[in-house]
């Protein structure tokens, strides 16, 4: 498969409105991205969490509170006590606003692979939007060792978010037949573009115990990321592409296995009383 060849910024655009998310709270990554929205003219307003929600998923609190205020000197915001999630659907039930698209980033991690996807507070808040009609873009920065992280510059985040607003821009007049979009981009090279399926294989050991104490935070991604799926994203990634990867959720699997082996759709046991 040959990376695409995304088109640069061109003169013409449609001025979109923009729901910019992420969850790792008041970050560099969050600037980027709603800079990289802006400089290009479209309406920006951000919904994120005032503290580190890594692994929130899209989890929800039935009780939050919020915050309106404008963050980095220039942006409306919305920042919730609580997940990305409740963030995003605090902004899109208060605010009585409508939006083109959620887009949520640049994280500072992976989202790569089935176990990472399903635990994403980036993704999540995404999909809580996704849940309420709306359609959207995950982009996360993928480095090849969980220190890197701490030397990275908001150039390294810039890149990864005008890769995103660059694409929501040509995506955003087309019929998208997937919901979500997962974006993850390199930090060490970037060979181009490539349309990715999930990685599904299992993931090598998550967490390091010891004493009592669980501990994931540290990782390579050689070591953390099984590459199984010839043209999954965690294999591309690990070639230096950029990964977008188009995603549903909650989809019903097969029924009829399980019609057959209970006898009838309205199955009745004899030890229910």
């Amino acid at each position: 498969m040959k990376a695409l060849k995304v088109r640069c910024f061109g003169d013409t655009l449609v001025k979109l409105s923009l729901l910019i998310a992420n969850d790792d709270g008041i970050s560099t990554g969050l600037r980027a991205l709603a800079n990289a929205a802006a400089e290009r003219g479209h309406d920006v307003f951000i919904a994120t969490t005032s503290n580190h929600s890594s692994g929130a998923s899209k989890s929800i609190s039935f009780k939050a509170r919020y915050r309106l205020t404008r963050l980095f000197d220039k942006y409306d915001a919305l920042v919730a006590d609580s997940t990305p999630a409740t963030a995003v659907g605090i902004a899109l039930d208060s605010l009585g606003r409508k939006f083109n698209f959620v887009i949520s980033g640049v994280n500072s991690g992976p989202n790569i692979g089935l176990w990472d996807v399903l635990s994403s507070g980036t993704v999540g808040a995404v999909l809580e939007g996704v849940t309420r009609g709306y359609k959207g873009i995950a982009v996360s920065l993928v480095a090849r060792d969980w220190s890197e992280y701490q030397s990275l510059g908001y150039e390294a985040y810039y890149t990864a978010a005008r890769l995103a607003i660059n694409l929501l821009e040509l995506l955003a007049d087309e019929p998208w037949e997937a919901p979500l979009l997962n974006l993850n981009v390199p930090t060490w090279t970037l060979r181009g573009v490539q349309v990715a399926t999930l990685e599904t294989a299992s993931q090598f050991e998550v967490y390091k115990c010891r004493e009592g104490l669980c501990d994931m935070s540290r990782w390579t991604l050689e070591s953390a990321y099984r590459c199984a799926t010839p043209n999954s994203d965690v294999c591309l990634i690990k070639q230096g592409f950029a990964t977008l990867t188009p995603l549903t959720f909650a989809v019903t699997g097969p029924m009829d296995w399980l019609v057959k082996k209970l006898g009838k759709r309205e199955a009745t046991f004899s030890w229910i009383t």
